[in-house]
């Protein structure tokens, strides 16, 4: 059974394929985060209509392209 910290969703790079963990890193190097604040980034959020963002201890966030990543949500009973 999941622990109540466990994330319902990861984050996937469509290009690699691969679960994106390193968010500070992805925070320096992608155009579309320049704006947040990557040592203090928080994590993941998806809004109501599925939008992914990239959310920093700031206060600021950042729209995640779909086109480059994917979220792929955890079963519940896994």
């Amino acid at each position: 059974m999941p622990e109540m910290n466990d994330p319902i969703f990861t984050v996937h790079d469509r290009v690699t394929g691969e679960e994106v963990t390193d968010l500070q890193a992805l925070a320096l190097k992608e155009p579309w985060a320049k704006y947040l604040i990557y040592c203090d980034i928080e994590g993941w959020a998806i809004q109501p209509d599925g939008t992914l963002m990239l959310l920093d201890e700031t206060g600021q966030w950042a729209y995640v392209p779909e086109e480059r990543y994917e979220v792929r949500w955890r079963r519940r009973d896994a």
